[in-house]
């Protein structure tokens, strides 16, 4: 059985509301209360009501007493968790990714080693009939971003931008040095469309500051929060069993990571699409590498016009594939059309031209006129 809180108020019960099982209430409770215990808090809420800057500070004091104690990446990861639920929980905005920087890194590899299959993908699609998670899936697997891409800072309707009548662009990272644009491809936001629908026609208004992925309205206060990282994790983690989906496990990991599988594959896609250009693609990843990292700044419209060239193969639905592999084919027939009409027309031009410089010299012969002929 879990520990007790140390006081049961309002921020301890968000923070319970995130938590799934009785091993994840032991593992956050016990993590949760060190960290309270470690800076003398006696209750959730005096945490919460604490100035962001001041919880960074402690953040970092507590990194750092874990790291000069000799405790590994994954371990202070595991210990900080507890603490991201319940800022997330409670709706405080702070610094992510900053903070995580601070801890060190494991020397295995990332989240697995394979990607997510694309007949992986509608397995999960098909065990759910949760407009949010249809969304969220199709999010990922259309964007390739990393899970903070979410909740660093949370993701609102202010980020969203139509690049078509069917298409969104999505503003990641936004105000952050590290902030670039990802986009959904056709199916992608038609799915998060549906999502949007479900919440307005359950009478929630939406505005520019309204989380784009969103819990469930509290009935005490009438406001939705932003869904947290956690929470995506342990529906897809559900969803993933649910759907049959095999993962093999090799000591204490899977080679198939719940969503870095998703950006793995999302790179695969970009790298093996040739006529991507491969430095843009890397914006796309949110990579930073070499001169061309720093010095190369795309526009939204050069980095949609590289994306599109990917988007047959991001596409998860077989129907909706075929249509975006038929409309990229049509893009390019229609592309060479209009280039051998303009060499056409250019032929026409110059015929036209050459026809009248003919003329022009006929005309000087029958005169008796030579161009290269000296005034008498």
């Amino acid at each position: 059985m879990y520990r007790e809180p140390l006081v049961e108020d309002e921020a301890w019960s968000n923070f319970e509301s995130g938590l799934n099982n009785e091993k994840s209430k032991n593992v956050y409770t016990r993590n949760i209360n060190e960290f309270m215990r470690y800076f003398d808090l006696h209750s959730y809420d005096e945490l919460i009501n604490t100035p962001v800057k001041d919880i960074q500070e402690m953040l970092k004091t507590w990194i750092k007493s874990h790291k000069d104690a000799g405790l590994k990446g994954n371990t202070i990861n595991v210990k900080l968790s507890a603490v991201e639920l319940l800022l997330d929980m409670n709706e405080i905005v702070w610094a992510r990714k900053k903070i995580r920087k601070m801890v060190p890194r494991s020397d295995h590899e990332k989240g697995g080693k394979r990607p997510i299959t694309t007949d992986e993908i509608q397995m999960l699609l098909k065990a759910t009939n949760d407009f949010r998670m249809i969304a969220i899936i199709h999010f990922l697997a259309s964007t390739g971003g990393r899970p903070a891409v979410l909740t660093d800072p949370p993701l609102k309707f202010k980020h969203l931008y139509k690049m078509s009548d069917d298409v969104y662009a999505v503003k990641i990272y936004d105000e952050s040095a590290e902030g670039y644009w990802a986009f959904l491809t056709n199916e992608a936001s038609n799915a998060l469309d549906a999502y949007i629908r479900t919440r307005k026609l359950n009478g929630e208004h939406i505005d520019e500051e309204s989380y784009l992925f969103a819990t469930k309205q509290n009935a005490r206060t009438r406001k939705n929060g932003f869904l947290s990282q956690q929470s995506v994790y342990k529906t897809l983690n559900t969803l993933y069993k649910k759907s049959g989906i095999i993962r093999e496990k090799n000591g204490n990991r899977f080679d198939l990571a719940i969503t870095y599988g998703f950006r793995k594959r999302f790179n695969g896609v970009l790298k093996m699409e040739n006529s991507v250009n491969s430095n843009i693609a890397e914006k796309l990843m949110a990579h930073k590498r070499g001169l061309d990292g720093v010095y190369l700044q795309p526009t939204r419209e050069e980095c949609f016009k590289e994306f599109v060239k990917a988007t047959p193969q991001l596409t998860v639905n077989p129907t909706e594939r075929q249509k975006a592999e038929l409309e990229e084919k049509q893009k390019k027939i229609d592309q060479l059309e209009a280039a051998t009409q303009e060499n056409s027309n250019l032929k026409n031009k110059l015929d036209s031209q050459e026809d009248r410089i003919g003329k022009l010299e006929k005309m000087l012969f029958e005169s008796n006129f030579h161009p290269l002929s000296k005034s008498s």
